[in-house]
């Protein structure tokens, strides 16, 4: 079960409610909750959403960048990199589960190997690593200009990032790419993690022959594409 927003915990009763029943009714279910963390900061909401999810409990956090002073102007609220790394830390005390995310952009992709380093030292407990490509919707949509970038553009440091965190033994994977954008050593790590409700393929795949393995194109990024898309033969 996924539950996502906006942002979950700006509703919080509601949102506790909501664990609490998805905990006793549906107690094998497991429960991905995606938030950007900061109310987690105060130890005793962490300890409040620990208990309502219980022990298969996720919690998705996006940590966009290594420097406070990025992922505070990628999210657009100042401070609210230190709040997220503390409601992170907050989460491990109680023993939840952590998975981190970050979304590649035009204004942290140079950064993508900076970021590996940062999360392996100071976050080395996290169950499960996602580097995401964008969906072009909402803010990403209307600001394609300051924030997309080809995936061929980025590759470089995506590899490199996605290699140093699996020789520290650290769970990593990559999300929202097509195979034909990344090296063949990275296939491996590529999940299809796009929802099948928006997920689509292009007319340049009908012949390829890995298309029942890659996991295909956002709807909303149809005519938005890098150069590298092509069939796989």
């Amino acid at each position: 079960m996924g539950i996502t927003g906006g942002e979950p915990t700006v509703v919080w009763d509601g949102l506790i409610k909501v664990l609490t029943a998805c905990r006793t009714k549906l107690p094998k279910a497991s429960i991905q909750l995606l938030t950007n963390a900061r109310i987690l900061k105060h130890f005793e909401k962490a300890q409040e959403l620990s208990i309502a999810g219980g022990k298969n409990l996720l919690i998705c956090v996006p940590v966009y960048a290594d420097v406070n002073s990025l992922h505070d102007e990628i999210v657009n609220i100042k401070g609210a990199f230190w709040e997220t790394i503390e409601g992170i830390y907050n989460l491990e005390r109680l023993n939840v589960k952590i998975e981190l995310r970050t979304v590649i952009t035009k204004l942290n992709y140079s950064r993508l190997a900076n970021w590996s380093e940062f999360i392996y030292k100071n976050l080395p407990f996290v169950n499960h690593i996602a580097i995401m490509g964008m969906e072009p919707t909402g803010l990403a949509l209307r600001n394609m200009g300051k924030v997309w970038i080809d995936p061929l553009e980025y590759m470089p440091m995506l590899e490199e990032a996605t290699k140093m965190l699996y020789r520290r033994n650290m769970n990593v994977s990559i999300y929202n790419h097509q195979l034909c954008t990344l090296p063949e050593k990275l296939w491996r790590f590529s999940k299809k993690s796009i929802s099948e409700w928006k997920n689509i393929f292009l007319p340049e795949c009908v012949k390829c022959n890995k298309k029942s393995d890659c996991g295909g194109f956002f709807k909303s990024s149809e005519n938005i594409k890098g150069r590298g898309i092509r069939s796989l033969a």
